[in-house]
């Protein structure tokens, strides 16, 4: 899989209101945790993502609304 692909892949999981955790997102796409976190993190530089202890999700605009 190339880097585009497990980035579509991650942004369409995370848009389809999963959340995930770095660990499960570096197996199912079959990378390290330490690259599954700095995935997330360039991510969130572009879309409202928020590490919400240890569980990635995307912000629902809210402050402290799930």
């Amino acid at each position: 899989m190339l880097p585009t692909e497990r980035v579509a892949r991650a942004t369409w999981l995370l848009a389809q209101g999963r959340e995930v955790t770095v660990r499960e997102l570096a197996q199912h796409l079959e990378i390290t945790p330490r690259g599954a976190r700095a995935m997330l993190e360039k991510i969130s530089l572009a879309l409202p993502l928020v590490d919400d202890g240890g569980v990635w999700r995307v912000c629902s605009g809210v402050e402290g609304d799930r």
